[in-house]
């Protein structure tokens, strides 16, 4: 994550715009934590500045952090610069700062709530990792809409730049929880979906990408004779999910060991060399899928009195069956308006965003959080919590 470290820091005079970078405002905790509200090339994100022992550690806000590092990278330059911060430590210098252009094959959870429509034949792979398997799906195939989940940075930007110096176009790259990420998808509208060497998750079984719920996404969206293959090499993530798929009341299940693939990670190679067992489980969808309807975001029904909420706030862990809501910390902008930090959701997937509240308004920052079931219930508790403090 992009960082410097100074021995002192002036807080610059707000709002201000410095190199490529608004900084709009501060927000602070009664821990005295710092939060600068930035916008760079379009996105909207938050810095934090901790102090300790030795001065002050300004990096991005790990909840709001924008899609790729160069943007930022370059929003703490400009920061540090904004506020005449000598660095003694840092990863942020020009040299190492990569291209501000925003690429047209990365998409934000917008575009697909929103815009997204396709003629095309769509293939998804679950954790694409180094790329090698997703840019060879759209290598073999350019007539189909091929769609990336991935939520290691790094790696994004890796098969962008593969995109951009092997000229492929039908690639889309999303850094998103993929046990969500169907749901946005129309029944019927997928060939087929990979999920390759994902985490097992031995001690957090919770986190796994294949579970009940999200086979039975994969089937409402595969196409008749489209299919879900499982790839791994852990015995322990083959044996769980063989066992999830076997449950299904209606199946067709093909399973092989140790199949050689038209391609392969640089994991994978490692592990043939160690002899290690890669088991496949694919799936074959049979039937067609009722369509259903776009899921929304989350909004509030009404707004709050920050500053009533300031006078009486507590941390708070509220559950319910299979949902819980985190009411974590509160930070002051001014005395109409602040930020709430919160996390919430269910087993397949946890949210941590901040309510940003103002006299006019209140919402969730980042604005992109899901009304499924989980979230759904989980935001009402929210609601029901702040607005008795404030009631």
């Amino acid at each position: 994550m992009p960082n410097f470290h100074t021995k002192t820091y002036n807080q610059p005079t707000l709002p201000t715009k410095f190199g490529e970078t608004q900084f709009q405002f501060v927000a602070t905790s009664s821990r005295g934590e710092v939060l600068v509200m930035s916008k760079c090339s379009g996105e909207d994100f938050l810095l934090k500045v901790n102090k300790n022992k030795n001065g002050y550690l300004i990096k991005g806000d790990k909840i709001t952090r924008p899609s790729q590092v160069a943007v930022l990278q370059r929003a703490l330059m400009d920061f540090r610069d904004a506020s005449n911060a000598e660095a003694t430590l840092s990863n942020i210098e020009s040299k190492k700062i990569k291209s501000l252009e925003i690429s047209p094959y990365l998409k934000k959870m917008d575009y697909f709530a929103d815009e997204f429509q396709t003629d095309k034949e769509i293939l998804i792979e679950v954790g694409f990792g180094s790329g090698r398997h997703l840019l060879h799906q759209a290598k073999k195939h350019p007539d189909k809409l091929v769609i990336g989940l991935e939520i290691h940075k790094p790696s994004i930007e890796q098969v962008l730049k593969q995109c951009e110096l092997q000229n492929i176009t039908n690639i889309l790259a999303v850094d998103y929880d993929a046990r969500v990420f169907l749901e946005f998808l129309d029944s019927n509208s997928v060939r087929s979906i990979f999920v390759h060497f994902p985490v097992p998750w031995d001690k957090k079984p919770h986190r796994r990408v294949i579970s009940e719920r999200f086979i039975n996404e994969a089937k409402r969206v595969l196409k008749v004779g489209g299919t879900l293959e499982l790839r791994t090499d852990s015995d322990n993530y083959f044996e769980y999910s063989f066992s999830e798929f076997v449950k299904q009341p209606k199946v067709e299940l093909h399973v092989n060991k140790n199949k050689d693939l038209e391609i392969s990670s640089k994991y994978e190679d490692r592990w043939k060399r160690q002899e290690k067992d890669i088991y496949d489980i694919t799936m074959v969808a049979h039937e067609n899928s009722e369509n259903v309807a776009k899921i929304g975001r989350l909004k509030f029904s009404k707004n709050i009195d920050f500053s009533e909420l300031k006078k009486r706030f507590e941390e708070k862990i509220l559950r319910g069956d299979d949902f819980f809501a985190h009411i974590e910390e509160i930070y002051e902008i001014d005395d109409t308006s602040g930020f709430v930090r919160v996390s919430f959701g269910g087993a397949q997937k946890n949210e941590h965003n901040y309510i940003h509240i103002t006299k006019e308004s209140i919402s969730y920052l980042p604005d992109n959080v899901l009304a499924t079931k989980d979230n759904l219930n989980a935001h009402k508790l929210i609601e029901e919590t702040l607005y008795g403090i404030c009631d």
